[in-house]
């Protein structure tokens, strides 16, 4: 179903002060809302029942642990949330210091689209680098148990024209996307997932009993997977293999000022030149070569100019529901 923008904004927004106070809301709203419109639509309105019905044990805490770094206690709040207070915690260290490291532990789901984050960073010209460990869904090459998450990482590079944007999974889908061709009766594309004997399978619920695989199915892929699962579960003291080692999900943020090693102006100008060389170098079928992140961002803007996107009518209806039934 096609809805006005302004109006599902309006309805998530309703929802989610049902729960969340005003400031908590604003800095989910604009996650979700980017996931949606930029089509990634597994961290976008589906997400939002899951927000609402958990039940924090209290709010995110903020601890120093040096000059440049944070420590953020989610203490059982939504990944949305604590992303966004880790967003905004970062970039306010990396302008004071140079640099900036906030990781988070403790809230109970994804922190949404992580392209929102870095693209948030980058046009405060800083560079940024985001990861995030999630509940095991993913084997290890030519393994068969569900170990680590879809453990993604994004960067943000500041440049003339706008942001270079690079977002990826290091796995093949997202259990999202896996939940939502369950829900829908399709099938998944081929090579993204296992059975529970190790056998290809276009099922999502075969997948979901199974595992996923890596991107790129390789140990090159998977290694990289390893890599998150420490740096965003094991170093800030989230869970890790969902051992319950630690606290749930988590996540690392990175600032960088350009600044510490580089004139920002000239950073930027020849971070524009490495873009447009690669844009305009031969290809195979004589067209632009596609740059990493701009197919998102444009769906992004093109939706945002239209004023007006498609959803799924089940999520919309039981968002609708939602709203209703928690503001009798």
């Amino acid at each position: 179903m096609k809805i006005k923008i302004k109006e599902l904004e309006e309805l998530v927004r309703k929802v989610l002060q049902t729960k969340y106070s005003s400031d908590e809301v604003e800095l989910m709203l604009p996650v979700i809302m980017f996931a949606e419109l930029s089509v990634t639509k597994s961290h976008g309105i589906v997400r939002v029942p899951a927000i609402v019905n958990k039940k924090p044990i209290s709010k995110p805490e903020v601890k120093e642990k040096t000059k440049v770094s944070n420590i953020i206690d989610g203490n059982g709040n939504p990944g949305m949330l604590v992303g966004g207070i880790a967003c905004n915690e970062v970039m306010s260290l990396a302008k004071e210091f140079g640099i900036g490291i906030v990781g988070t532990r403790g809230s109970v789901s994804s922190s949404g689209c992580l392209s929102y984050y870095v693209e948030k960073i980058a046009k405060e010209d800083l560079i940024a680098v985001v990861m995030a460990r999630a509940p095991g869904d993913v084997a290890p090459y030519k393994g068969l148990e569900r170990l680590f998450g879809t453990n993604p990482i994004a960067f943000g590079i500041p440049a003339d024209k706008g942001p270079l944007i690079f977002d990826m999974a290091t796995s093949a889908i997202s259990w999202g996307a896996v939940d939502n061709a369950r829900r829908n009766k399709q099938l998944l594309p081929d090579m993204v997932a296992v059975d529970e004997d190790g056998i290809m399978t276009n099922d999502p619920q075969e997948a979901l009993d199974g595992a996923f695989l890596t991107f790129d199915n390789s140990y090159k892929g998977y290694g990289l997977a390893m890599m998150i699962e420490i740096l965003a579960g094991v170093l800030p003291g989230a869970d890790f293999l969902d051992l319950g080692e630690g606290d749930e999900w988590g996540n690392l943020f990175l600032a960088i000022d350009p600044k510490t090693l580089s004139s920002l102006d000239e950073f930027k100008t020849k971070v524009r030149l490495m873009i447009e060389k690669v844009r305009k170098s031969k290809s195979i079928d004589g067209k632009d070569i596609r740059i990493p992140g701009e197919k998102r961002l444009l769906l992004r803007d093109n939706f945002v100019n239209r004023g007006i996107i498609s959803v799924d009518e089940k999520v919309f209806e039981e968002i609708n529901r939602l709203e209703k039934h928690n503001n009798k």
